[in-house]
């Protein structure tokens, strides 16, 4: 097995996005490149994430999948220096990353067992989807933060509202069309979300790129962006309104 990687960053952001939610999981390498599906253990958000060989300098491995301390991973990532090279390698009972720059430093962590349940992906039929720019959903779920826990996502009128409620007072966003909030809807839709869960799917996204939002009256909603080119996407369970 040979995989190099010149931008760590990218696949660094992408694990710091899963251990947000799960602490271990299996780590498959295909022909095609590298993929995770997992969902975290209160079953409230399911992460599906790829990166294709494409993306690598080298990739040369056997078909397999691997289970891994997905936070030890995101700790070890984070050290990579901005002009290291990652090189990494497998046995039959550990992952070595080696950082290769100014200074080698080679780092390895013991391959555990997890249960490989295969998760399938919802096939839903949306009936509004939101692209709107990083920055201002981060922003918007920041001010929404100041009073609830929840957050009431609606689409109407191509527009889309966010709106937070608690004993402190009441946040009532709208994001109108622009070339930053691009909004399309079938029909009005509204669901409620965890506003701590939604907080740390979107904390990832570059905040100059669009995050896509495709929203059912209460059902679970997708989010998804790109880390660098490769793909993430969320469904995160909805609430009771």
């Amino acid at each position: 097995m040979a995989i190099e990687l010149k931008n760590v960053e990218s696949l660094s952001k992408a694990v710091d996005a899963i251990a947000s939610f799960i602490s271990e999981g299996n780590f498959r390498f295909s022909d095609d490149g590298i993929s995770f599906k997992a969902t975290d253990p209160s079953q409230i958000v399911l992460v599906n994430f790829s990166m294709s060989k494409k993306v690598f300098e080298k990739y040369s491995v056997e078909p397999n999948f691997v289970g891994v301390d997905i936070v030890e991973l995101s700790k070890i990532l984070s050290r990579a220096l901005p002009a290291d090279r990652l090189t990494l390698d497998l046995t039959d009972s550990e992952m070595r990353i080696n950082f290769e720059g100014a200074i080698s430093r080679s780092f390895s962590l013991p391959l555990i067992d997890v249960n490989d349940e295969d998760v399938s992906i919802p096939k839903t039929s949306f009936d509004a989807s939101v692209e709107i720019n990083a920055r201002i959903l981060k922003e918007a779920l920041k001010d929404a933060s100041l009073f609830g826990s929840s957050v009431v996502l609606r689409v109407k009128d191509n527009k889309l509202f966010i709106e937070a409620r608690g004993s402190a007072g009441t946040l009532k966003t709208v994001a109108s069309q622009t070339k930053q909030v691009i909004v399309n809807s079938k029909t009005e839709v509204v669901s409620k979300y965890s506003l701590n869960f939604l907080q740390n799917i979107v904390r990832e996204a570059d905040s100059d790129k669009k995050i896509s939002l495709e929203l059912k009256s209460d059902t679970p909603m997708r989010v998804s962006y790109k880390i660098g080119v490769s793909p993430i996407e969320f469904h995160l369970a909805h609430m009771i309104l």
